[in-house]
């Protein structure tokens, strides 16, 4: 688990992340976040990946772009706010603020990094 005012995680024998938001997120945009995150399993390479990407296009496209995973889309749509947009019907599309969407993928580098082992 992560510090108590961030972002906190586990993950479960089959390599699946669950996400722990801090006090005030609402639910819908908790299961947004554990929904984007699905297909990168318990890989912090992975994470870090999809974050410098992120970036890339921040610096690239501004306010304007998205990144989706396999399982949900990202779409930068302000300069500090971001919209989950749900594929499959597992979460109502909802928004965040883009400096706590990559400040969590930050904290989940960090907790998933000590798990990768040798």
């Amino acid at each position: 688990m992560t510090d108590t005012d961030g972002w906190s995680f586990t993950v479960d024998e089959d390599g699946m992340v669950f996400v722990g938001a801090p006090f005030g997120v609402p639910e819908n945009v908790r299961l947004a976040v554990e929904t984007v995150l699905i297909p990168f399993g318990d890989s912090a390479a992975a994470v870090e990946g999809y974050l410098r990407e992120w970036r890339r296009m921040a610096e690239e496209f501004g306010d304007d772009y998205s990144l989706a995973t396999t399982s949900a889309q990202v779409r930068r749509v302000g300069p500090d706010e971001i919209e989950l947009e749900d594929m499959y019907g597992q979460f109502e599309d909802c928004r965040m603020s883009a400096h706590e969407f990559e400040r969590m993928l930050g904290q989940l580098v960090d907790f998933l990094t000590p798990l990768q082992g040798p």
